[in-house]
């Protein structure tokens, strides 16, 4: 009796697993320009951002955690990436004034590189440094996509889709409460450059600070580079005033603003 129960046991989950899976619900094409405006005002509704956070990365297998970092936001302006250690001592800095950027690595010298270069460094080609600055406020940059294609199933989630040339958006979103206007929850993002994703980035726990919904765990991924960057924030601010002093290209090793 106690191996007849057993065999039971073990074919009951193979039964399940020889089941066939109900198919997925289809995407059907609708209307893109709601969905637009929603994000232009979300986009609009967001100015700046001061947060704590502790971020983790991993590369080729390789990880690292910050446990405490300063996220500075200035729209998609400007931005300052810089994480601390247990004795509050700088131990790492990315900074974008909005023409050049500041890059000082753990062991390494800081320096001020030309344009997108310390981003380029960091991230590897494809991101943007107002691209960043979207990402990391859980929001989409401006675009000026020539076209924009919306899929959406039934009691689902919607893919939009923004294409330019050659560069593909791909913004997944939470489906429109019925009957009202299109409050968007943005889910994921991809950037895709000649049929390749670039890189991409998920956004999870969302919560709402001075009437703008920020997600406090960010993921951005670059798989041709097997980089994550996990960003997971504890302390946040919205839509506070930031001073200029803040992206200042000035480091405590001695490297000076280029302006």
């Amino acid at each position: 009796m106690k191996t007849a129960g057993f065999i039971v046991l073990l074919a009951i989950p193979l039964l399940f697993a020889c089941a066939p899976r109900k198919p997925e619900l289809p995407l059907i094409a609708v209307p893109a320009d709601p969905l637009l405006q929603a994000l232009a005002r979300h986009r609009q509704s967001f100015a700046g951002l001061k947060a704590i956070a502790s971020v983790e990365i991993a590369k080729r297998g390789r990880k690292r955690k910050l446990d405490t970092v300063a996220v500075v936001i200035d729209h998609t302006r400007r931005f300052r990436i810089e994480a601390y250690g247990p004795l509050g001592q700088s131990l790492m800095a990315l900074v974008w004034d909005g023409r050049d950027t500041l890059l000082r690595l753990p062991g390494e010298e800081g320096g001020i590189l030309p344009g997108p270069t310390g981003l380029e460094r960091f991230f590897g080609e494809g991101m943007e440094a107002a691209e960043l600055c979207a990402l990391l406020a859980g929001n989409i940059p401006e675009t000026d996509a020539s076209a924009a294609t919306l899929l959406c199933r039934q009691n689902g989630d919607c893919i939009l889709e923004l294409r330019n040339g050659s560069l593909l958006r791909r913004v997944r979103v939470s489906p429109p409460a019925e009957g009202s206007d299109w409050e968007p929850r943005i889910l994921a993002y991809e950037s895709h450059r000649a049929d390749k994703l670039m890189f991409q980035a998920r956004f999870d726990e969302a919560v709402e600070i001075a009437h703008y919904r920020l997600p406090m765990r960010i993921v951005i991924e670059n798989p041709d580079r097997k980089l994550q960057l996990t960003v997971l924030y504890s302390e946040a601010e919205v839509n506070t005033p930031l001073s200029d002093d803040i992206f200042s290209l000035t480091d405590e090793t001695g490297t000076v603003n280029s302006k």
